[in-house]
């Protein structure tokens, strides 16, 4: 008889009306709301509609829990690749506040991470059914937040875009307000009626998808802030050449034949097939044809499309030639020196002595004035040169502060932030540094489809266990 009771409750928390009472304390406000909204003029108007035809409310409910669910697992999954862009984007909000963004340390890169992992645990638990009731409460919260946030940004217009999807997706302020106003209407229907269809994920085992997604979005965030984003969603991604358009172009050799026939010329190109001679074509000549190479082209088209920029120290002369004049190359960026730790002098010198060792460049590029650039020189006793550039041209080359690009002839062949990289008191050839800067046998692309496919195969996991409890108890039941 225990079996059958609870077979029987675990058929009604899966399919069923009935559902765990949440411990959110706002619950029975929600209830309330939920009673207006019977009241309503909108739901009195629909309501034959919907009694007449009563699958529309669970295909509606369906579709509306895959779009917001989606939506918020893409908002919190690329805000969790480039943390350091979320950290930039939340920055810029605290300034337009006029909050005094230094005197909170680290509790703004905490709010990033909440804010992302939150985001990403609404968006799988809407999409798999988790906690009907919580999931559109905690959404709704969320968007009680967001909402009136995103007006006063598209009315205010503090910066330029909101950050929603950050670097993955840029659009305009209106239409990420209007974005959550559709949100926000979605989250209304899953108020009323998400409960009226069955989760994915039975509630007694619902806990593990949330734990799980959690660890796979921290992960993500944490490989993103401590190396580099898994995603490279900006301009500057490996493969890149910073400064192609001022190299000499590289040339191949083609020839063209010419044939004459009846006072008629025909220019033939090596590729092509020949002209029949026994037709009367003549042999009069073969001509050189120079052309610049698809692979030089191609550097050339994305060297246009790249604008950074580097200047001597005193910020009056260009130098960004200096890109292109070796073959090997190591550059520290530094997009705020003041906050740069007197911990990180010994592998910046480190670091340099090896460059010197490999025949490779070694320099900084950071962001600061003149005396605080002379004040570190003088602290960590550095020999590399150091260059100028803007702030936000530096985070967007590379992320961290500091950071190491590696080049070669020009073009980026790694990233990595200063504190991800290992190193120690025996000499490492340049080659390894370059070849692997964290010494991780993988890309990060290569990191998030393995950590994706855990999570993905985790949930199916729980699906398919759900599925078997719900349609043994609904035979057992019977």
């Amino acid at each position: 008889m225990k079996g059958i009771a609870n077979d029987e409750h675990e058929k009604k928390e899966s399919g069923g009306t009935e559902v765990r009472k949440t411990p959110l304390g706002i619950e029975k406000k929600f209830d309330k709301f939920g009673d207006w909204l019977d009241d309503s003029w909108a739901v009195r108007k629909a309501t034959p509609w919907l009694n007449r035809y009563p699958k529309s409310i669970t295909i509606f409910t369906w579709l509306i829990r895959i779009a917001i669910g989606g939506i918020f697992i893409v908002s919190g999954l690329s805000k969790g690749i480039d943390p350091w862009g979320s950290y930039y984007k939340m920055v810029e909000y605290l300034t337009a506040m006029h909050i005094p963004v230094n005197e909170l340390g680290n509790a703004v890169l905490a709010l990033v991470f909440s804010l992302f992992t939150v985001e990403f645990i609404i968006g799988i638990s809407l999409v798999f059914g988790c906690y009907r009731k919580a999931a559109p409460i905690t959404g709704a919260l969320f968007m009680l937040v967001m909402l009136p946030l995103t007006l006063w940004i598209a009315i205010t217009d503090p910066v330029a875009d909101c950050g929603c999807f950050g670097d993955f997706i840029a659009i305009s302020n209106w239409s990420t307000f209007i974005k959550n106003c559709l949100i926000s209407i979605g989250i209304v229907w899953l108020l009323k009626f998400n409960t009226k269809t069955r989760c994915l994920i039975s509630p007694s085992i619902q806990w593990m998808a949330t734990v799980v997604a959690a660890a796979y979005i921290v992960i993500v965030g944490y490989i993103g802030y401590w190396q580099q984003p898994t995603i490279d969603f900006r301009q500057y991604k490996i493969g890149t050449r910073l400064l192609a358009a001022d190299d000499e172009p590289e040339y191949d050799m083609r020839y063209e034949f010419v044939y004459e026939k009846d006072g008629e010329y025909r220019i033939v190109d090596e590729d092509d097939e020949l002209p029949d001679e026994s037709e009367g074509w003549k042999f009069v000549r073969r001509d050189e044809k120079e052309f610049v190479s698809n692979e030089h082209a191609d550097s050339v088209s994305s060297s246009e499309a790249s604008d950074f920029r580097i200047w001597s120290e005193n910020g009056e002369e260009d130098v960004t030639d200096l890109l292109s004049g070796y073959d090997r190359q190591m550059i520290l960026l530094v997009p705020d020196i003041s906050e740069l730790s007197m911990a990180t002098s010994w592998k910046i010198n480190k670091l340099y002595d090896m460059s010197k060792a490999s025949d490779s460049e070694f320099f900084a590029v950071v962001a600061g004035s003149a005396k605080e650039i002379e004040e570190w020189r003088d602290l960590s006793s550095g020999q590399y040169p150091i260059y100028t550039a803007d702030d936000t041209s530096i985070k967007e080359l590379a992320r961290g502060n500091p950071a190491l690009v590696g080049l070669e002839k020009g073009r980026i062949i790694w990233k990595s932030s200063l504190s991800a990289l290992r190193l120690n008191d025996d000499d490492i050839d340049d080659t390894e540094i370059s070849a692997s800067p964290v010494g991780m046998t993988m890309t990060g692309q290569q990191a998030l489809i393995y950590l994706s496919l855990l999570l993905l195969s985790f949930l199916a996991i729980l699906c398919i266990f759900s599925s078997i409890r719900y349609w043994y108890g609904k035979k057992g039941s019977h």
